[in-house]
């Protein structure tokens, strides 16, 4: 969840200049960057006042009030018009991000200062909304009182139930602004009754490994209480980030009793056990480039990644497909620098530990030690632990010398489940065809599973022909292969591509890696290598196909090496090429089809064109890099000379945050604004909602098919 930027007047804040929306526009979603006065704060001055009465406006009939919104701006009155009508909505209030509770706290001081009764009426409904919220067992979900999908689980992220319960505490304690007649005895009481049950909530919670407390997750279900998961990256696990938070609240209780005692020792022993030494994490520009990353430092303090797996209690980063990775290098831009994956919350914790024990459990021994080793020096846990596969998990295994075709050919005609096959390392000079349904093929990994056809190869397999031309093509899929998925190889097309007519010495003939006419395709995690055009062509008939890829490499001098025809969503891919355009997409019959490629990279050997099409067509590229002979010229039509398809939904190339080294004339410039809205989707559109599900019009989730094969196939 994004760091808070809902403008909190807590300190008197006054607005940067120049960061007012301008006339007429719609209240903004993101705060301008605000700057606090020094000294005490005042909250009977003008901008206080101001930024209570319009918190006052933002607040929904729930009680409660959004996140993420600037409520210090002055408003139009044509702003103020859209607020009042959005009071209304019951889709939106929530506690995330510090919204809701920061509205009440500010109103607590400004009702303290100026005794107007107003901002008395408006604390209450927010104290109201907050208790409404609240689950029988004592959790909250996120957003309420109509939350949907993550939003359901018991939400301890970015702080939502601790600065809940730490409210009713003060306000239960009378503590300022929360004391004098803002609360009546009436309503003391059900804050009294909803902390309590807060309180046994939040241990209830704590996860318990061998009959000993250890840490929380950021979610958690509402009704068994176990860890949950979240939003795509957000996985059931042991969460540090939070926890941190969590046991600092517990420490500041009064007469901790037992539970509370042996809730704190055991998370305390948790974040001695798996903290992560002699690296640290750097963040910023690194290399040309805005990067984050881990360091090997023998001399860096302790830091704690945010999320360890339930099952080896190992450091994870994720991207938003859903899967576990180990390094950071593994996962997209957009989440490894948009998300906090590792802090050093927990040492801040250590001192007020050791005084938290003389007062409350002074015969309690600590063992634990900020300055020790870290659980991945002393052996716990792997660091970066490397999925090995295990030969049981598969149908087949395939052994260099064998076939591949032999082992598809076992597959039953009629899919029972994803038909498994592994590959062992080795290298296969062989082509084989696809033509059965939900069939996995992995090889063991994929610099040393090869798959390459050379000139020799090719007359080989024409002489076993009987003198007939034999494919060239190394992966052939046919139509009914539907649900396939191809994970772990390199592929090389290495026959001669040279031009067919010597007098078009630019026109080097098709070396196919990869040759599709399936719904349905996921090829992930391989090296894709060429001599010539067309590399990696997914064409299903009429252009109707849906296909995935991942972490691919792929390399020719060829033109329109990636291909699609129908939608096609790529992420975290490289491609390499060498003076003739690289991408290609055709989606003819359906404005809906398009070609989405995310956190890649783009680079030639020469000046080369970015993309090219000669039919309708539609590009999204986001957060990607290119290299400087990436010419700097937009994506265009084919031909110059002639017309093959008058493509009469016109140019449509949608760019987010891309760069260019060495810049770009202006085609590259964000703009998402050109992506329509609707009736289902009034907001603009912000680049993280351009998933692969989004792309396949949410008819098929490639990334879920790819969590469900995890466990067997992880790389």
């Amino acid at each position: 969840m994004k760091k808070p930027i809902i403008i909190l007047a807590l300190a008197l804040l006054t607005l940067v200049a120049g960061a007012q929306p301008p006339q007429g526009a719609a209240p903004q979603r993101q705060a301008p960057q605000v700057r606090g006065a020094a000294g005490p704060v005042n909250y009977s001055s003008p901008q206080a006042i101001l930024t209570a009465d319009q918190m006052l406006l933002y607040q929904r009939v729930t009680g409660g009030w959004p996140k993420n919104t600037n409520m210090s701006a002055p408003l139009t009155e044509m702003q103020k018009a859209q607020v009042l009508r959005d009071k209304q909505r019951t889709d939106d209030s929530t506690v995330d991000n510090n919204a809701t509770t920061s509205q009440m706290t500010h109103l607590a001081n400004v009702f303290k200062a100026t005794g107007d009764a107003k901002y008395k009426e408006g604390f209450v409904k927010g104290l109201e909304y907050l208790l409404m919220g609240q689950y029988e067992n004592g959790g909250w979900p996120q957003f309420w009182p109509n939350p949907s999908h993550y939003q359901v689980q018991i939400t301890f992220n970015d702080n939502n139930i601790i600065n809940m319960l730490t409210m009713f505490r003060s306000i239960l304690d009378g503590q300022a602004p929360y004391d004098g007649a803002l609360v009546s005895d009436e309503l003391k009481a059900r804050v009294q009754n909803a902390y309590d049950k807060g309180l046994d909530c939040l241990l209830k919670c704590q996860i318990i490994v061998k009959k000993q407390p250890t840490v929380w997750c950021q979610q958690h279900d509402p009704v068994t209480l176990q860890p949950t998961g979240g939003r795509a990256f957000e996985l059931p696990s042991y969460c540090s980030m939070e926890s941190a938070r969590i046991v600092d609240f517990l420490m500041s209780l009064p007469n901790p009793d037992k539970r509370i005692k042996a809730a704190i020792h055991g998370a305390m022993k948790w974040f001695d056990t798996y903290k992560i030494t002699g690296y640290r994490l750097e963040r910023g520009m690194i290399d040309g480039e805005r990067n984050t990353r881990l360091v090997e430092d023998p001399a860096a303090q302790p830091i704690w990644a945010r999320f360890y797996d339930l099952a080896h209690c190992e450091p994870y980063v994720c991207d938003r497909d859903g899967l576990p990775r180990r390094y950071l290098s593994q996962i997209g831009r957009e989440r490894r620098n948009g998300y906090s994956w590792y802090n050093s919350n927990a040492a801040a914790l250590y001192p007020k530990y050791a005084e938290w024990i003389k007062a409350n459990d002074p015969r309690y021994k600590s063992k634990i030690d900020l300055a020790s080793k870290g659980g991945n020096e002393t052996g716990v846990y792997q660091l970066f632990r490397k999925h090995v596969m295990n030969p049981k998990d598969f149908d087949v295994v395939v052994k260099p010398g064998e076939s591949v075709q032999a082992a598809i050919d076992k597959a039953p005609a009629t899919a029972n489940g994803y038909f498994k096959i592994l590959v062992l390392a080795g290298t296969y000079h062989q082509t084989f065809n696809v033509n059965k349904p939900s069939i996995l093929l992995v090889g063991e990994d994929r610099e040393k599973v090869i798959f390459e056809i050379n000139d020799d190869d090719a007359k080989a397999m024409a002489e076993a022909a009987g003198g007939r031309r034999a494919s060239t093509t190394i992966v052939n899929i046919a139509a009914e292969a539907t649900d396939l998925v191809i994970s772990g190889f390199t592929f090389t097309n290495k026959m001669d591509a040279s031009p067919t007519n010597p007098n078009m010495p630019q026109s080097i003939q098709h070396r196919m890696v990869v040759m599709g006419r399936a719904d349905r395709t996921i090829i992930v995690n391989c090296n894709i290598n060429s001599t010539g055009n067309d590399a990696l062509s997914l064409w299903a008939p009429g252009g109707d196909g849906m296909y995935y890829h991942a972490d691919l490499n792929v390399s020719t001098p060829g033109v329109d090496f990636v291909c699609p025809r129908g939608w096609c969503f790529a992420t975290r891919c490289n491609f390499y090429g060498d003076g003739r355009a690289m991408i290609w997409h055709d989606g003819r019959g359906d404005q809906t089809k398009k070609f989405v490629i995310k956190d890649s990279n783009f680079d030639a050997a020469s000046p080369t064109l970015l993309g090219r099409y000669h039919h309708d067509a539609s590009f999204f590229i986001l957060n990607c890099r290119m290299s400087a002979n990436i010419l700097d010229q937009n994506i265009h039509y084919a031909y110059s000379d002639q017309v093959l398809d008058p493509c009469v939904w016109g140019e449509r190339y949608i760019y987010y945050n891309n760069v260019r080294e060495g810049g770009h004339s202006g085609w590259l410039a964000n703009n998402l604004n050109k992506v329509p809205t609707s009736e289902a989707h009034p907001q603009p559109w912000e680049q993280w909602e351009f998933t692969a599900l989004w792309t396949f019009n949410e008819k098929w989730d490639p990334e879920q098919v790819l969590r469900d094969l995890w466990g067997i196939m992880e790389y």
